[in-house]
């Protein structure tokens, strides 16, 4: 089972390497989309957004993502082409460092005991395997799409 120091070198990790995709970019860059079905970068790194706050929840039990915001960039959305739809790059670099803040915090707060509790998760069936997915696999999946979508 992942301790919560390493849930948190987790999150550090993907936001310096969103970080390093993003340098120099700019809204409209973020915007541009592949020659095949995808989604564009600001999907992307409002995706993984939205579902930190869906984790949060399941940590301190009253996060939520913003249900206008979801229905942007929660799976299953419709592909962002509309600019004026998404939440600007620079702006979701800031929440990003928001989400990583109240993340730290909450993984910080987090005993063994909660970790491996029930919660009813269609990836287990503890805390921590529903963190594990979203936290880790699910994270990882979107900073690896990244890179594609930078060039």
């Amino acid at each position: 089972m992942p301790t919560p120091t390493q849930y948190i070198d987790r999150i550090e990790y993907v936001d310096r390497n969103i970080k390093k995709q993003i340098e120099n970019l700019t809204h409209a860059d973020s915007m541009k989309q592949l020659p095949f079905p995808g989604n564009c970068m600001n999907w992307t790194i409002g995706h993984i957004l939205v579902y930190r706050d869906e984790y949060l929840g399941a940590i301190d039990g009253v996060s939520a993502p913003d249900a206008a915001e979801f229905a942007i960039y929660g799976g299953g959305s419709e592909p962002l082409t509309d600019s004026t739809k998404a939440i600007s790059l620079d702006i979701l670099i800031e929440r990003l460092d928001e989400s990583s803040a109240q993340l730290k915090a909450a993984f910080q707060s987090l005993t063994s005991e909660e970790l491996s509790a029930p919660y009813e998760s269609w990836v287990g069936n503890s805390l921590d395997d529903h963190l594990h997915f979203y936290a880790v696999v699910h994270e990882a999946l979107h900073l690896g799409q990244l890179e594609i979508l930078r060039e």
